[in-house]
């Protein structure tokens, strides 16, 4: 077995942490009759139109799956594609504001299901926690 070292748990907690944070998102995804793939995409587009290469780029996934999960959002009222005003050869996916409102519920219902988990928590070490979780989360980004 290999020697655990701070990064290796580092990395073993955050693998962890993912899956729970997953399983929570599935959830909430299903409950509100999307996939976890949907649900991504639209909480994306709603913080800013998006592209289907930036789409793709975002869920981790070809541009062919952003196009059959875009064309089945867009059957639903849920999102928008738009012209890019810069390059009319590209598509800019928006939320509907049908899309909107599934976007607050879902963000509602995982800040619930979170704030239910970690209840026994004092809300300093919740808040510093979330310092620490964005800094993390950039610093991965990059």
């Amino acid at each position: 077995m290999a020697k655990s070292t701070p990064d290796a748990e580092l990395a073993r907690v955050l693998l962890e942490m993912c899956c729970v944070v997953e399983g929570i998102r599935g959830t909430v995804s299903r409950d509100l009759e999307l996939t976890p793939q949907q649900s991504q995409l639209l909480t994306a587009v709603a913080e800013r139109e998006l592209t289907h290469g930036e789409l793709a780029t975002r869920l981790h996934c070809d541009k062919t799956n952003v196009t059959g999960l875009v064309d089945r959002l867009e059957r639903r009222d849920l999102v928008r594609r738009r012209p890019d005003p810069n390059d009319r050869r590209v598509a800019r996916v928006h939320p509907t504001d049908r899309g909107e409102e599934l976007v607050a519920r879902f963000r509602d219902a995982v800040t619930a299901a979170i704030e239910t988990r970690l209840a026994s928590w004092p809300s300093d070490l919740r808040l510093r926690f979330a310092e620490l979780a964005q800094t993390a989360t950039g610093a991965l980004r990059s």
